[in-house]
Formats: C-alpha cells, structure tokens, sequence
C-alpha cells in the first residue's frame, strides 16, 4: 500500500458486485464528512458507469476529467468541482469513454495514477480523499487498491451482494489493503424481522468483515439521488443519522452502531 506525499486519508469505497450502491454511499458520506469540517475530494473511478457527477447535481459543469489530468491536458485544480452544498466538498469526475478508450489502465495511467491522487488531494488540502471504483475485479481496482489507506467493502442486503462482498475482501487481502470495513447498504429492517433477509451478526459472518455502518433501505433518498439530491436533502431521520454516525466514525469518534434505533429491535435485527 502506498503512502500518500501530503497528510489525508485515501479510503476505497468498493465492491466486486455492481448495484449495490457504491456511488450513493461515496457521495453522500463525502457530504457528511464535508459538514463535519473536514475537506473532502471524492473521485470517481467507475469509468464503465461514471455517476458521481450526477449524484452531486454538476454534470453540465464538467469540462476535465481525470484522464485529463493523467495526460496532462489539465491540472487537477481545473478538473475539480465544487459543490454548493458543503465548501469543503469536491469531486473529480471520471472520464466519458469514447469509442476509442478502454476502461483498463494503460502504462500511462498506471504511472501516473499515485502522483495525480496526491496533486489533487493536495490542491483541495482534502482531508479525506474517497475513491468510488467500479462493480467488479478488474486491473482499476487493483490500481486504486494499492493507492489507498483503508477500504470500506459495501454489500446490499440479497445473497449475491453479500457473496460479493465476500470476494471483494478476499481480493483486497491480496492486494495489501489490511484495515477494511463493511458497509451495509439498504438495510431492510422489515425483511429481517420476517425472516427473509439475514441479521448483521450473518452478515459478518458470511463476508469476514468487521462491520462499520448500516444504512437503511430509503426510497425517498433513492429517487433524490436521480435529481442530485444528497441525504441532507431527501433520506429520512434514521438514514440520515446513519451516514452522519459513519462520518463520526471515520473521525474517530465512538458511536454505537444503532445509535437511535428501538432497543427493542436490535437483538433481532443483530441476532437472526
């Protein structure tokens, strides 16, 4: 794992398995964060389905992109964006891939990537730098693997998620990456009380991954997203207390897992 050259924390936001809302938690826990004080870049690596820009509202604001800034055809501080929602809150975008343009990093993205993580980083004076990567086990992942402190592995609540969640951090001891966390998305509370979704304890289990965050199901934040909409904007209380409880996390600060949920859930909502 590679050190950075200026002092911020490089977090992997990732799974193997794509949908499972990779892009949701990067963009709005880099608003959490954001609102929490600390300077916040969030860089879109998922080139094969590049959303940040329309989660933060500011597609028709992009002029470069991060391959510019690998070629050289711009700095970092003209590709950066900002968002009106937090002054400390920044996005690089990724690139739109041309007929012409592969998803795999070439000599010259490889090369290039550390260097440019920290030029960017460093020119928004980020405290934290969260790197969304795309929906499966390729050369990118790796990449940014070895370019990152800590990785938040993010699972959804169906088999498939979680046995994706499972290789992700199977592949990401491979690749170095020794402090990962799991993230729990749309966390369906109903289904665990009928017994058709798996408790958390289960899903520690099933992916070996001490847990970090749950999230809960939010229609209301899922369809704000569409509209670049962030949490403070349209989730409801428990969803929005659960990405400022992970941003205080992630600060150092102890918060309870279930900080605000009935007690007289917990147990099942754990045990089953």
């Amino acid at each position: 794992m590679a050190e950075n050259s200026c002092d911020f924390v490089s977090i992997l936001i990732t799974s193997c398995k794509g949908g499972v809302g990779k892009s949701t938690i990067t963009a709005n826990l880099a608003l959490a964060l954001a609102r929490r004080g600390k300077r916040v870049l969030a860089l879109d690596c998922d080139f094969s389905n590049r959303t940040l820009d329309l989660l933060f509202g500011c597609e028709d604001a992009v002029l470069y992109d991060l391959f510019d800034v690998i070629a050289g055809r711009a700095s970092a501080d003209k590709a950066i964006l900002s968002d009106p929602r937090a002054e400390a809150l920044f996005l690089l975008p990724a690139p739109f891939l041309g007929e012409r343009e592969s998803e795999s990093p070439d000599q010259t993205f490889t090369e290039r990537f550390g260097a440019v993580l920290s030029e960017a980083a460093e020119s928004v004076k980020a405290d934290f730098l969260l790197i969304d990567t795309p929906g499966s086990a390729d050369a990118l992942l790796t990449l940014a693997a070895q370019n990152t402190d800590m990785a938040l592995i993010v699972t959804g609540h169906h088999p498939a998620a979680i046995r994706g969640a499972e290789k992700t951090g199977i592949l990401l001891d491979t690749r170095g990456v020794p402090k990962q966390k799991l993230i729990i998305n749309r966390f369906d509370t109903e289904a665990v009380v009928d017994g058709r979704r798996p408790g958390i304890n289960t899903i520690i289990d099933m992916t070996r991954t001490p847990i970090l965050a749950v999230i809960p199901e939010d229609r209301g934040l899922e369809l704000g997203q569409e509209a670049g909409r962030l949490y403070t904007e349209s989730a409801e209380k428990a969803t929005a207390r659960a990405f400022d409880s992970l941003a205080a996390r992630l600060c150092g600060e102890q918060i309870p897992l279930f900080a605000g949920m009935p007690r007289r859930l917990r147990r099942r909502l754990v045990e089953r």
